[in-house]
């Protein structure tokens, strides 16, 4: 099988995606006071970086059903999860608090992004960069964008 055989269903899962946040509270697009959008830049969770991420997840879950430790895995918190793979697939960011309508001065890592898209009051941000990063039709060049 080559490339062409599959026609655009190959995409290119190595370009972010950006998504440009949007207010909870007016539906409309989140700007700071100098009237730049906000927004989070996203790889693909298909990209090679979320695939990455779901096999060390998988070998994880693996080693822990072999050594019979079957109540941590009925633990495991699946949000924990997504946001854990959210924040490796963040790669860039302009964060603005909805308030005051300044940029949060925050330098993105996958620590920070953790923290961010934990905070409850984030949640709404956490989902819109979740569905960005999930949705094929982001990373199909020519296709309409979410």
């Amino acid at each position: 099988m080559t490339k062409t055989s599959f026609g655009s269903l190959w995409g290119d899962v190595t370009a972010p995606f950006r998504v440009v946040l949007i207010d909870p509270q007016t539906d409309l697009t989140l700007e700071d006071s100098a009237g730049n959008e906000a927004f989070i830049e996203v790889l693909s969770a298909q990209s090679e970086v979320g695939r990455k991420f779901d096999k060390e997840q998988r070998a994880q879950f693996q080693r822990r059903a072999m050594r019979g430790r079957n109540q941590q895995i009925i633990e495991d918190d699946q949000l924990e999860q997504n946001i854990a793979k959210l924040a490796r697939l963040t790669v860039a960011w302009h964060l603005v608090d909805p308030l005051t309508k300044e940029a949060l001065d925050v330098p993105l890592s996958v620590e920070t992004a953790t923290e961010f898209y934990s905070l409850p009051l984030a949640h709404s941000f956490y989902l819109q960069a979740f569905l960005g990063a999930n949705e094929a039709a982001n990373f199909i060049k020519g296709s309409p964008k979410i």
